[in-house]
Order: C-alpha cells, then structure tokens, then sequence
C-alpha cells in the first residue's frame, strides 16, 4: 500500500480486473456454460488473459493479440463459423471502431458461449468521467505502450472507451440471431483504476477515489445501478433443437414456418 497525506491508503498493484476475471470464468464452468475441455478462443488477448485462464481451469485455448505474434481483427475475424466452442474477450471491444461488429465476430465464430469483460455504462461511471476518476479517451492504454500502440484499433490513437450496458448486449445477440433463446448472465464488479490515477500529475482524482472506494464496493450490490465494469456471459440455442416454433430451416436458410402461422393466426400462406 501507498499512502497519500496521513490517512488514505493506495493499493500498489490493481489486480481487481483479474480477480473478477477468474470469478467469472468459475461461474461460467459451475453452471456449464464453458466446460472445462472446450477449445477457447481468446480474442485481443494479453498475459492478463492467459493467467486468468489457467487459474480458472480453462486448459485448452488459443490467444490471439492485435499487434502480437498472431495478428487477428476481432471485428473482422478469419476463422469459420463456429470454429471454437467458446470465445473470449477482456477489455478488449472498447478499443474497436465498431464495438457491436467485434461482439457479432465473436458469435459468429463461437459454437456454444462467448464471455465479454467491458466498462459498464450507468449513471456513476458518468459521475466518474465528470469528476476526472474515470477516462473518456483511453489515454492510460497508450502511454502504458510507449506511444506506439494499446489504443483505437490496436494504434497510438487513443480510443473512446464504449461502455456497454446488458440491454444493449442483449437486443444485439437478440436482433442477429432471432432463431432461437439466448441464456444472457451478468456479472458487475467495481473496479477503480488506481495505475493510471497514479500515473497523473494532479493528484486530485486520485484522492478523490481512494476517499470513495469504500462506498464504491458497497455499490456493488446494486450491480448495473453502480458496478464500471461488467462481465456477459451468452450461451447460443442449441439450434435446431431449441428453435423458437414460428421458424424451421431450409435448405441451410432459416424460414417461416407455415404451419405455425396457420394454427396461430388465420388464412393459408401456400404459395400459390
């Protein structure tokens, strides 16, 4: 711990983010969401990723790093459709010029389950972002690179940090895939960016954050209300078994169903 005047204590290290990181994959593989032998992909992967995973139980994944050794565009993703069983992003989509494209990649390529780690969007982070705690433009991510990467699209440019809110992820699943019911899970956890406040010269909203961070960890009961950064959990239908009864599929396409319509509503939809 660091301290600032007499009585505020900084914490040295924000192991935060990883902590929730490793809570959340445990859920994901106790309620079989993720099971523990499915090929993972990990997209805009770092370290971070890679030792969160390992502790969490999660054996057989492949990382991929925008501007790493295996160079691969979330939002525009080589792989086929539904390559890997699961897909995974931490605090990734927010640096994408499209952060919904990035999301639809990710389902897309993901069989079963893709998991997102993202800032939440609520009333506090806006507070935040007023007050100086939390970043409209990731400046942190840049400087932490050197000036030469970590910001929009993996460049020195730093990014607009999107903050993502559950309904939002899930009138997007829901609207690009409406074949069949979707499992949604939520988790939210408080996360006070300690790095790069004390990276700041003015010291202010550093103090200022130290003050609060007791009563932000209360907040976090209230989840959405409160929490900066939330996890999603999307587990996909088990398509066709789980298909909603007003489609069927032909030929490869998903179609109305006829017959659903005739015993639900009125007239005959024969062609003729």
């Amino acid at each position: 711990m660091a301290w600032i005047g007499e009585n505020l204590m900084i914490p040295e290290q924000d192991n935060q983010s990883e902590a929730f990181y490793v809570e959340v994959l445990k859920a994901a593989l106790a309620d079989g969401a993720l099971g523990p032998d499915d090929r993972v992909l990990v997209v805009c992967g770092s370290v971070r990723d890679e030792a969160s995973l390992r502790e969490a139980g999660v054996k057989n994944f492949e990382m991929s790093n925008i501007g790493g050794d295996a160079e691969v565009d979330v939002e525009n993703l080589s792989y086929p459709d539904a390559a890997f069983d699961a897909v995974i992003v931490h605090s990734g989509l927010h640096h994408c010029a499209s952060p919904h494209r990035g999301l639809l990649e990710m389902y897309r390529v993901a069989r079963r389950c893709i998991i997102l780690f993202e800032p939440a969007d609520n009333l506090v982070t806006r507070l935040g972002q007023k007050f100086g705690i939390g970043q409209t433009y990731e400046f942190a991510a840049v400087q932490g690179n050197r000036l030469e990467c970590g910001g929009w699209r993996n460049t020195s440019v730093p990014n607009w940090v999107y903050r993502f809110t559950a309904s939002e992820i899930r009138q997007t699943i829901n609207c690009a895939a409406p074949f069949g019911p979707h499992r949604f899970t939520f988790h939210y956890r408080t996360r006070i960016p300690w790095r790069q406040l004390r990276a700041r010269r003015n010291k202010l909203p550093l103090i200022m954050a130290a003050m609060a961070a007791p009563v932000l960890r209360l907040l976090d009961v209230l989840g959405p209300v409160a929490s900066n950064n939330l996890a999603a959990v999307i587990v996909k239908p088990d398509l066709p078994a789980e298909k909603f009864p007003w489609v069927e599929k032909k030929d490869e396409a998903w179609v109305a169903d006829r017959g659903w319509f005739r015993a639900e509503g009125e007239g005959d939809f024969n062609k003729s």
